[in-house]
């Protein structure tokens, strides 16, 4: 990189779909289209969290309104309203009938009878993709104002596909941490099983690069290229997140970050940092990361906290403290 030219990078976290619990990524892992979207992951992470359920579920047949309670445990508990007309995926299909099907961890909506011949699946929620959607404010989905609450987690383990994506690292193939996890983890709760208090997130990582150049700078092809090797971003966004965080069941810790064989240190980026650009708060023993999506704007808000990297300088910036989380 010449010397006229200035390089800065913030990469964002993105999920690629719903925090998943361990056991939804068992039955979810033989669904191609789910796949699909998993693969669309290089990075990811493990966490736990008591076990969330749906109850008191009732429907008002002349508006449709589906009224119910979601809880995390005996104290977490707040009211949810759906309207299936102002869903995204049902909103331009002008119906005037639906079907509910509902359980304590799944709610369907469905276009005729539930399961029955020429029924189809209008929309659907998890616990976590109902908090994932109201997070992001999808159009249908009222109430539910503690979401940012019951979508706190503690972090067990960081980690990256450094060859291929997500789905082959963590789900396909055997991963000795989330097996060391869920033989080792507490129950969070007495009613509920390890595997289903355990929830893995996969985040496709975005970088953002800013090139400030010299008024003196001779222009080529390749500053206008846009061309960016994700993988070495990717394999130093964990050893930032690790080496600040510590989870505890990532063995390296990478206590010399930034530098390492295959961080950033070193390269042509004068600063670099990352940030989570959904509304998720990870807890460890040595601090906590929150994450902010900002849902007018369609993109990461002043709520998430940051990691920034100059040189041997590694900056932790706490949302609320270094700079205004509004």
């Amino acid at each position: 990189m010449s010397d006229t030219v200035t390089k800065a990078k913030l990469s964002l976290l993105k999920l690629v779909y719903p925090p998943v619990s361990n056991q939804e990524a068992s039955w979810l892992q033989s669904d191609p289209e789910v796949e699909a979207e998993f693969r669309a992951s290089d990075f990811y992470m493990i966490a736990g969290r008591a076990e969330a359920k749906f109850s008191s579920l009732a429907v008002d047949p002349d508006t449709h309104l589906i009224s119910f309670h979601i809880s995390i445990g005996a104290n977490l508990i707040d009211a949810v309203q759906i309207q299936p007309n102002d869903l995204p995926a049902i909103a331009n299909k002008n119906l005037d009938s639906f079907w509910v099907e509902a359980g304590e961890k799944l709610i369907r909506i469905w276009d005729g009878p539930v399961k029955g011949p020429g029924s189809n699946v209008l929309d659907w929620f998890t616990t976590e993709k109902l908090l994932w959607d109201r997070s992001r404010a999808v159009p249908g989905i009222s109430l539910l104002n503690k979401y940012r609450e019951m979508m706190t987690y503690d972090l067990l383990y960081v980690g990256i596909a450094k060859v291929g994506d997500s789905f082959d690292r963590l789900i396909k193939n055997g991963h000795k941490a989330r097996m060391e996890i869920l033989s080792n983890e507490n129950q969070r709760l007495t009613s509920s099983r390890v595997t289903d208090e355990i929830y893995l997130f996969l985040f496709h990582v975005e970088p953002l690069v800013v090139q400030m150049f010299e008024p003196d700078h001779a222009f080529t092809e390749e500053d206008f290229s846009g061309s960016i090797d994700r993988k070495p971003i990717v394999a130093d966004a964990e050893k930032a997140f690790v080496s600040l965080l510590k989870p505890d069941y990532n063995i390296v810790k990478f206590q010399s970050y930034p530098r390492g064989a295959d961080s950033l240190y070193g390269s042509d980026y004068a600063r670099y940092g990352y940030a989570i650009a959904e509304n998720i708060l990870f807890n460890t023993m040595h601090g906590r990361f929150r994450g902010g999506w900002d849902v007018i704007r369609q993109n990461v808000s002043n709520e998430a906290d940051s990691i920034f990297v100059e040189g041997e300088a590694v900056q932790f910036y706490k949302s609320g403290v270094d700079y205004p989380s509004d």
